[in-house]
């Protein structure tokens, strides 16, 4: 069975979370208006086409003027709905609903190539900006479909948490999709901000979330080019070369230093022992006054039962320890929802950030 995230969804009436980043993890937002220019071609491939005469425009060309349609940009109404993204500032996700046959496909390549243009032009960049072709999988049940929507508006930035929340119409987000489903515990909106998974649903969000690195299989295969044995001689024989060369001029500065020092310390006894009477103590410098660091201290809270510490962070990876409502770590990093945490014995764990408080403190060590 092929890995889920290998390859692409073919099929019409599918769900799918979709996902890329940044090349080497670089912004593809820089600004409000990057967001705003993704977000305006999202609307342009999502809504339905305008008639060619309202698009007509006046051309002049070598001074006399034409009237025509100008180039319009490819359109996937009816093929392809948005229910629900997510844009930061070095990546994006999309919840798709792909109604007919590889619709998805065109849609996310023609995007990510127009955006591209853009931004490449704009910030006089050149290469790729994305992280190779774009991360998918596909969402399978309802449940699902409420707890990644969840996980979205919860990220911040620019998102479609505005439509969920009746803060914002806007025509092209199938908001209808998910609100019509039965089991949203209260409204949406204390269902993002309120509801805490438990852990089989945290298992279950594990498996369609894409950011983590060993989950990124849509890649293409990079051919190995093996220099043949005979071929790699001269790159050899130029390598001796200099390393001989390097070898010779070592060899004669270490001769010459050498004789200097010796002339220079007949100099500088004679010195000494004519003018000092007793070799003078050495002088040390006080180490500079440094002020810590603040520290970001997590705080376990909205739990009542103990909290899985994993070895990484991942609701799969091996539990080694557990932490209890009031207890305080010292952060580290933040990974896929995961905090990073020192432990007591030196070593380091991950936490599920739904239950954790930041505060600051003082090092005072």
């Amino acid at each position: 069975m092929p890995a889920k995230n290998l390859q692409r969804v073919a099929e019409g009436g599918t769900y799918c979370h979709v996902y890329n980043r940044g090349i080497e993890n670089r912004n593809i937002f820089a600004d409000d208006v990057d967001y705003q220019v993704f977000l305006g071609y999202l609307e342009d491939y999502l809504t339905a086409p305008k008639a060619p005469e309202s698009t007509k425009k006046e051309f002049i060309v070598n001074g006399r003027t034409f009237t025509g349609v100008p180039h319009q940009p490819k359109n996937y109404f009816n093929q392809v709905e948005l229910l629900a993204y997510s844009l930061s500032p070095d990546h994006f996700h999309l919840l798709i609903h792909q109604r007919t046959q590889k619709s998805l496909q065109a849609l996310i390549r023609s995007l990510c190539t127009r955006y591209s243009m853009y931004f490449n032009k704009k910030y006089n960049h050149t290469g790729s900006l994305f992280d190779g072709p774009y991360k998918s999988v596909v969402i399978k049940d309802e449940q699902s479909l409420l707890l990644l929507t969840r996980y979205l508006h919860k990220e911040g930035g620019y998102s479609s948490y505005p439509e969920f929340s009746g803060q914002k119409h806007t025509s092209w987000v199938k908001t209808n999709v998910v609100l019509s489903l039965k089991n949203i515990s209260g409204n949406y909106k204390d269902f993002v901000e309120k509801y805490t998974p438990d852990k089989h649903e945290l298992e279950l969000l594990d498996e369609i979330t894409i950011e983590k690195a060993d989950k990124h299989l849509e890649r293409r295969d990079l051919k190995k080019v093996e220099l043949q044995p005979w071929s790699r001689i001269p790159e050899l024989l130029v390598t001796s070369a200099i390393f001989v060369l390097l070898l010779g001029i070592g060899i004669k500065n270490v001769h010459n230093y050498s004789a200097a020092s010796a002339t220079l310390g007949e100099h500088t006894t004679s010195v000494i022992a004519s003018t000092s009477p007793y070799s003078p103590s050495p002088i040390t410098t006080p180490p500079p006054t440094t002020i810590p660091e603040p520290k970001t201290i997590l705080i376990i809270t909205n739990t009542k039962d103990p909290v899985d510490i994993r070895e990484n962070p991942s609701i799969k990876s091996n539990k080694i320890g557990e932490a209890k409502a009031g207890e305080k770590f010292e952060f580290i990093s933040e990974d896929s929802g995961f905090y990073q945490v020192a432990l007591p014995e030196g070593t380091y764990g991950f936490i599920f950030s739904q239950y954790i408080e930041k505060e600051k403190t003082i090092n005072n060590d």
